[in-house]
């Protein structure tokens, strides 16, 4: 018999059990409650912002830097 499980939050931690639960418990229904306009699809932007930043950036070695 499946489960209802209720997640009330969209973002981080909300966003994070949903996903975790929907592959743990594939049989289950579960309904994610936001008051935002929007849930949250990354755990954190950060890293992909570094790596946007990253591709983007001019490299330069320390000798280059010195000078």
């Amino acid at each position: 018999m499946s489960k209802k499980i209720v997640i009330i939050g969209g973002v981080v931690g909300g966003a994070t059990a949903a996903t975790r639960l929907r592959h743990l418990y594939e049989e289950d229904k579960s309904v994610l409650f936001e008051k935002g306009e929007y849930i949250s699809f990354a755990n954190c932007g950060l890293p992909i912002m570094l790596v946007v930043s990253l591709r983007n950036a001019k490299i330069y070695c320390f000798k280059q830097l010195m000078v």
